[in-house]
């Protein structure tokens, strides 16, 4: 191997990734400095010395040493430049190669002139500690996004039986109300019974007061108001939303807002990596071009090089099944005189019957280039062009959306998931989104809401209109009036092991800029549905209704005139000691009690 130029040493010295060449006989013949300094090697004591003295030898180098052997010993690896990254141990510290290895051939010669062996090589240390950086960083994100995914549904699993509990605890506080209301009737009935005199003898013919007091106690109707309501457990949520999606698959470079703090229209939110839908664009415009060329094309096909050639190609054809037919008259003339025999006549016969059939195809060849020009074709290429500019113009539109400014104001919320998904959604700036993907949702606290959930006994009650209270252990000073605006057709299942529940949400009325500012998204909440408020009901105690088998309510009532009969009645709601009568009765009728004797 000849010496290199001093033009060519000082390209090599002022290189800064390592040259190696190795001749045929296993000699080093080039090692310039930066190679000397990558691998941290003399050249003096590499230069001319054969490989397995000058490299082999050291066990730090076994992978660097193998990529040369295989390029040395394998010549379908050789032929073809390969690259290869290979782990070294250089004075001690642990080192990544990026190595080019292929043949040094005589200009000219192909692979019969092989001359040597050839390596490129350069430090990528730096790179892969940053991948491996980077990756050990992404594996303890990934742990910690999963410990707070863990503890947030925990969190979530608290609040609701946090909800539970309350819900309990209101029924039991209702239910030991309605036992004391009962306590209560019962002592005073008692006390009312022993002051009322003893009947007379049955023996002797009543009169009318004394059958009146004999046949049992009575109670007077008077309207009462009715009302009944319902406790159901809830957070403070605002009353309109809107979700913020990103526009294109990308990176996010980055957030320019905190989840849970306040916004105003026009802010910028989010910067997103355009890299990727600027390929997208890329191709698109490739595409757009190709369709304008085509439809271009198409619009002037009459003269387009490929009719004009084709009409060229039928010119010919024509031509040369003229002369041919000129050929075979004139051989007819000549077999008539004698001159030809008849077997070269046949065969200048079939040389024009070949020359037809070349006419032929010439002309349904035309005929078919000129189809491709056809209405139907231009109508293709047409419609072609429109999606093509319609996908261009698309994508120029989402680039120009990749800088995401806030729709409305508002406070920034972590995005909404699907009914029945846990984990928080929230991003950073770094993480990687698809189109569509959602980045956060603003809440318009202008206006608040409550959002409860009712079970399956209750929802049935609750209807869009109802009045409600909204009550909260953190804003004790606040009872806010409200209404029902929605409840949910459709149930979700609980966590653990609670029944489906309903989704109901009540808006808050009148609120001031005081009150509003008592109140926080997520705050928990208790809403007292009014499901019924009648100021006229007509109520008569439990015992005092009678249902027969068929489903029907009767009521004993006394007339005027001291006779007793019996009323059928239209029963409504029930509470924990009376019935609500809805029809068959009327204001300052008696009812006879339960225990009263029949007449």
């Amino acid at each position: 191997m000849q010496r290199e130029s001093p033009v060519h040493e000082n390209i090599l010295d002022n290189m800064s990734d390592g040259v190696l060449t190795v001749d045929l006989e296993g000699r080093v013949m080039t090692f310039n400095p930066a190679a000397a300094q990558l691998l941290g090697m003399a050249r003096e004591a590499v230069l001319g010395r054969p490989l397995a003295q000058a490299l082999l030898h050291h066990q730090g180098l076994d992978a660097f040493n193998q990529a040369i052997l295989d390029t040395v010993y394998r010549a379908e690896v050789g032929h073809s430049k390969r690259r290869k990254k290979v782990e070294a141990q250089i004075k001690g510290e642990r080192r990544f190669l990026e190595l080019t290895t292929s043949y040094l051939r005589e200009p000219g010669r192909g692979q019969d002139g092989d001359m040597g062996v050839i390596v490129l090589f350069s430090d990528i240390t730096e790179v892969e500690r940053l991948r491996e950086a980077e990756s050990e960083l992404s594996q303890a994100l990934e742990t910690q996004h999963g410990e707070l995914q863990g503890a947030y549904r925990d969190l979530e699993d608290s609040n609701q039986n946090l909800a539970s509990a309350l819900k309990q605890a209101q029924r039991l506080r209702l239910a030991a109300t309605a036992f004391v209301i009962v306590l209560f009737l019962a002592v005073g009935l008692v006390v009312w019974r022993q002051g009322t005199p003893e009947a007379p003898d049955s023996s002797a013919p009543p009169s009318p007061a004394a059958a009146g007091e004999g046949e049992g106690s009575t109670l007077v109707v008077v309207p009462q108001r009715l009302r009944a309501t319902i406790l159901l457990a809830g957070k403070v949520a605002p009353r309109n939303e809107v979700q913020v999606t990103s526009p294109i698959a990308g990176k996010v470079t980055k957030l320019h807002f905190q989840y849970g703090e306040r916004i105003v229209q026009g802010q910028r939110l989010v910067d997103l990596d355009t890299a990727e839908a600027e390929g997208e664009r890329r191709t698109a415009q490739a595409a757009y071009i190709k369709a304008l060329q085509r439809f271009n094309a198409l619009a002037d096909w009459p003269n387009n090089v490929e009719v004009t050639n084709a009409r060229q190609a039928l010119s010919k054809a024509a031509l040369a099944l003229e002369i041919q037919k000129s050929a075979l008259d004139q051989s007819a003339f000549l077999l008539e005189q004698g001159v030809v025999s008849a077997n070269q006549h046949e065969a200048t016969k079939r040389q024009y019957h070949s020359q037809q059939l070349d006419h032929e195809s010439s002309r349904r060849a035309l005929e078919s280039v000129l189809a491709k020009g056809g209405a139907d074709a231009k109508r293709v290429a047409e419609l072609e062009l429109d999606n093509a500019r319609m996908r261009l113009a698309t994508l120029d539109e989402t680039l120009r959306g990749a800088a995401i400014d806030a729709p409305i104001s508002g406070v920034a919320l972590e995005p909404s998931r699907a009914s029945g998904d846990k984990g928080s959604l929230s991003f950073a700036s770094g993480e990687q989104v698809a189109q569509g993907d959602p980045l956060l949702t603003i809440g318009d606290v202008d206006s608040l809401a409550v959002v409860g959930s009712a079970d399956e006994v209750d929802v049935v009650k609750i209807s869009e209109g109802q009045r409600v209270s909204i009550r909260g252990d953190a804003f004790p000073d606040l009872e806010i009036q409200g209404a029902i605006t929605h409840v949910s057709q459709q149930a979700h299942q609980g966590g653990g092991h609670s029944g489906p529940s309903f989704r109901v949400v009540a808006v808050m009325e009148g609120l001031s800029a005081e009150q509003r500012g008592q109140l926080r998204l997520g705050m928990s909440a208790t809403l007292e549905v009014v499901v019924r408020d009648r100021p006229d009901a007509l109520l008569v105690p439990i015992g005092a209704v009678q249902v027969r088998g068929n489903g029907e309510a009767w009521l004993r009532v006394r007339d005027e005139d001291g006779e007793v009969r019996s009323v059928r009645v239209e029963a409504g709601m029930t509470t924990l000691d009376s019935v609500e009568i809805r029809s068959g009765l009327k204001a300052g009728d008696a009812v006879l009690l339960a225990g009263a004797r029949q007449p």
